[in-house]
């Protein structure tokens, strides 16, 4: 809840008050010397949720009349859970946290600095009597009226004292994982991965690594010598380590194996990942200790959004809702029959309800017990469904030539199979649900990786994963240096999100983006066809994004 800067008409001339009654009651005035006392455990509730310690909304009003309440009037709603701002259009919205609310602002800071404005000069240090008279009346400590985005707080004495508490904790020291020399960062392997793009993962991981360390020894020695207006900004460096942790047996013992590796060294985030089947253990542990988790390679991340995992693609049920909206606009006439395991029925249902969102009939399922092998006879029992879905892997569909004549449509998914698993006539005939690039359109976007790969003495091998990977890696290598030397894992988490969409290293997706709060960088996918090779695609169509292509977002 940090006083945004004044506009230039704001510098000419006071606002006019836009206190309603309620607000009027709790302005009270202030002995110049007045302190807070509060509970910082209830400010945080205030700051992140806009609700008060008696369990009410929070309430306040913009200087354009605008009322405000409860989450939307929650500080975290503009300055960010980290309490470092960010900026709206043209306007900074500037940092809250202890450090730089309640001192004097200095030029050497490089968050803070002037003022805007020929006249403008340093704000003083903020006290609970000046940031009680900024919440309530839009003043800032200097006196000056601030800028029209800070609304004016409904806020009492006590509910005040709590905010206050929590400001002066908030992001007040460097998370988990970082020493004075030293960020520690990790990459997470579930054991029973692939070999190839385990290696493929590590090498780029590792290469990466290795170029930035080189690089910091020289900001080291710049730091040794730096001036004192430099010497904060240095303070930025650090040497990188890489920490592998790698997960071994049933996932219901990750947890702890994870809170193992995280005991015996705490990192600062993860980066990049490899799992082979569910990843929800690492998920919950991310979440749980607040560590950023960033884009790992997984089929099936979780769906239910978090604060800390990002991921480049919601995987097999983005597919499906896809798929959905494309059987809608294809107008398919008929039954949609869909074969799944147990592993991809999350995406059988995602299927299920889509096309009902679609205002298509349900299609019917056919589960594959757990071992059993689907036939010739299992194919020819089908009949002929209108499309047929399948969301199977290439080992279930050696007999699927019984299939004759083929079905109107045949759907299969490119995260879990492709078409040289089909007989050739069946291969002509499909469709793919192709969440990545175009292969063409995506070669010449790899030429920097591959130039890189090079100068390093790597092979090009699974080119998603050595892209995703160097994209995830280059991510944090961006977002770091912003930290200065602020290492606040909400404040990583949020400048990748302002950042994402400037990326200058790709992704194996297109247009991949971040808003506050999205927590899936992906967010659609193709249908295509072969067109003569397996790296040329037909799309059929553009581009689907289920999320403005289905009521409700396909949810």
């Amino acid at each position: 809840m940090r006083p945004c800067d004044p506009s230039s008409s704001d510098r000419r001339r006071a606002a006019p008050s836009v206190i309603g009654p309620a607000l009027l009651a709790a302005v009270l005035v202030l002995a110049p010397g007045w302190t807070a006392a509060g509970d910082a455990a209830l400010g945080e509730r205030i700051y992140r949720e806009g609700r008060l310690a008696s369990g009410e909304p929070l309430q306040a009003r913009l200087r354009q009349g605008l009322a405000l309440a409860g989450p939307k009037a929650a500080c975290a709603t503009c300055h960010r859970r980290s309490g470092f701002g960010s900026s709206e259009g043209t306007t900074p919205i500037r940092p809250i946290t202890g450090r730089y609310l309640f001192r004097d602002a200095q030029a050497a800071e490089p968050r803070l600095g002037r003022d805007p404005g020929p006249s403008r000069g340093l704000r003083p240090a903020y006290t609970d009597a000046s940031l009680a008279r900024a919440l309530r009346e839009g003043l800032d400590a200097a006196g000056r009226p601030l800028g029209g985005m800070m609304p004016r707080y409904a806020l009492g004495d006590a509910d005040l004292g709590h905010l206050a508490a929590y400001l002066r904790t908030l992001s007040a020291a460097p998370d988990p994982g970082v020493t004075a020399t030293t960020l520690h960062l990790a990459t997470v392997v579930d054991a029973a991965a692939d070999p190839g793009r385990r290696q493929a993962m590590l090498e780029i991981l590792e290469a990466y690594f290795r170029d930035r360390n080189a690089g910091t020894r020289l900001e080291a020695e710049r730091a040794r010598r730096a001036p004192w207006d430099m010497a904060r900004e240095y303070k930025a460096y650090r040497k990188w380590q890489l920490h592998v942790w790698t997960l071994e047996g049933a996932p219901e013992t990750w947890g702890a194996q994870l809170e193992a590796h995280y005991r015996a060294q705490p990192v600062f985030a993860m980066l990049s990942g490899i799992g082979a089947g569910t990843w929800q253990p690492v998920h919950d542990f991310c979440e749980r200790t607040a560590l950023p988790c960033l884009f790992p390679h997984v089929d099936r991340p979780p769906q239910a959004p978090g604060q800390y995992a990002l991921y480049l693609s919601r995987g097999l049920e983005l597919e499906a809702e896809a798929l959905a909206v494309h059987l809608a606009r294809s107008g398919v006439q008929g039954p949609v029959v869909q074969v799944y395991r147990d592993e991809t029925a999350e995406a059988a249902l995602a299927l299920r309800r889509a096309l009902a969102a679609a205002g298509l009939p349900a299609p019917q399922g056919r589960a594959l017990a757990p071992g059993a092998v689907p036939d010739a006879g299992f194919w020819r029992a089908l009949g002929q469904p209108a499309a047929l879905v399948l969301w199977l892997r290439p080992a279930d569909l050696a007999a699927l030539a019984a299939l004759d004549p083929p079905p109107g449509g045949l759907y299969l998914s490119a995260r879990l199979a492709d078409l040289a698993a089909l007989p050739a006539p069946l291969a002509a005939h499909a469709a793919l649900v192709y969440p990545w690039e175009l292969p063409q359109r995506l070669a010449p976007r790899l030429r920097r990786l591959h130039a890189w790969l090079g100068l390093k003495g790597i092979a090009p091998r699974d080119g998603p994963v050595q892209a995703d990977t160097f994209f995830a890696v280059t991510q944090a290598g961006m977002a770091i240096p912003h930290l200065v030397d602020d290492y606040s894992r909400d404040y990583f988490i949020e400048t990748i999100e302002h950042g994402l969409d400037n990326a200058l290293a790709p992704s194996s997706y297109p247009r991949p983006g971040l808003a506050p709060g999205q927590r899936h960088a992906s967010k659609g996918s193709y249908i295509v066809k072969a067109n003569g090779t397996h790296n040329h695609l037909e799309p059929l169509g553009d581009w689907i994004v289920p999320d403005t292509a289905l009521p409700g977002g396909g949810k």
